[in-house]
Formats: structure tokens, C-alpha cells, sequence
């Protein structure tokens, strides 16, 4: 007798984060910085799935509540049983943060052209592929900006389908344990 599905779809979105101090940004007045969700194992062949965006900040609250739904949206998953969501908030972006983080983005769009390149070009791989390994490696190595805030929360059970709860992931610096910010996400199950 076939085992029952476990799988349930959900979406996770942004709510709110609020921030009361971090290390290496003493303002949170007017800033910008990047903010990253892992969610983790939402199925037992999947180990992770990871989305970002740029978050504006005043007045040490960035407040997702007015945006519109492709906004706010991180994840729109099938998740099987128990998963998680990890966290990291980075420095305030400015312009050359940005400029390092997108050459960084290039990069590793040229790696999984590269990649995609030498999938179909069996035997001549190395040739057809140099032109491209060049690029990325033009693109540069930075490794983006630093992560200043992190979190990580378990979602042990999911809402009812077509049911939501909030899911509070308690934000601290990296290697500490003190608690200086919060973010709040949407668990809609659908």
C-alpha cells in the first residue's frame, strides 16, 4: 500500500524586520541592505532553496505590509514534514557594495553558463568553454557584502491548508548570542 503524501504548499513571505542595534551599522535610519532566506530541507531530496532582496529600512523597521504580494514573496514550495529558515541580514549597501555585489552575480552567471556550455559540448568542453572561465574569472572575486545580522528558526508544524501563522526569527550578530532585531514571516499554507 502507497505511503501517503506529507507534502504540503506553502508560501513564505516578508513581514516586518525591526532592528534595535547591529555591529558595523550604527544607523538604521535611512538604510539599505540585503536581506537572505534559506529555507531549509523543505524536502528530503532538497537541501536548501535561497531568495533575496533589498531591504530599506527607516527608523530601524522595514515594514513589508503595504507591498504588494510579488514583493513580499520569498518561497512558493511543496514542503515535506519538518523544515527551517536561516537568515543574514548584510551591511548597509552603497554604491560600491552594490557594484561589488553585482560583479559577483555576474560571475557566477558566467560559471553556470560555463557549466551549461560544457554539458553540451562533450569532447571540446575546454575550448568552448575557455572564452566564458575568462569572463568570470574578469568579473571578479569579491565575495559580496558581509553579513552583520543572522537567524535561524525552525517551522516544526505547518498551518492548516488555507491558514497562515508568523514565524518571528530572532535576529543576532555572527558568533553572538544577544538578540538585537527580529524578523517576521508570513507561513500561508495553500
Amino acid at each position: 500500500m502507497a505511503k501517503a503524501s506529507s507534502k504540503k504548499s506553502i508560501e513564505i513571505l516578508l513581514t516586518e524586520v525591526t532592528i534595535a542595534n547591529a555591529p558595523r551599522q550604527k544607523k538604521w535610519r535611512k538604510s539599505r541592505n540585503l536581506i537572505t532566506v534559506d529555507l531549509l530541507w523543505p524536502r528530503s531530496s532538497i537541501a536548501k532553496k535561497t531568495s533575496s532582496r533589498e531591504v530599506n529600512f527607516t527608523n530601524n523597521v522595514a515594514d513589508f505590509t503595504q507591498e504588494e504580494w510579488a514583493k513580499r514573496i520569498l518561497f512558493r514550495e511543496e514542503v515535506e514534514g519538518h523544515t527551517a529558515v536561516a537568515v543574514g541580514i548584510s551591511e548597509s549597501l552603497n554604491t560600491e557594495n552594490i557594484e561589488k555585489f553585482l560583479r559577483l552575480t555576474a560571475k557566477y552567471a558566467f560559471k553556470t553558463s560555463a557549466d551549461l556550455v560544457n554539458k553540451y559540448t562533450v569532447g571540446i568542453s575546454d575550448i568552448a568553454t575557455a572564452p566564458i572561465d575568462a569572463l568570470a574569472s574578469i568579473a571578479g572575486t569579491y565575495p559580496g557584502p558581509t553579513t552583520i545580522l543572522q537567524g535561524i528558526a525552525d517551522i516544526p508544524e505547518l498551518p492548516e491548508s488555507g491558514h497562515s501563522h508568523t514565524l518571528f526569527v530572532k535576529l543576532h550578530a555572527p558568533g553572538k548570542t544577544e538578540q538585537l532585531g527580529e524578523l517576521a514571516l508570513e507561513i500561508r499554507a495553500l
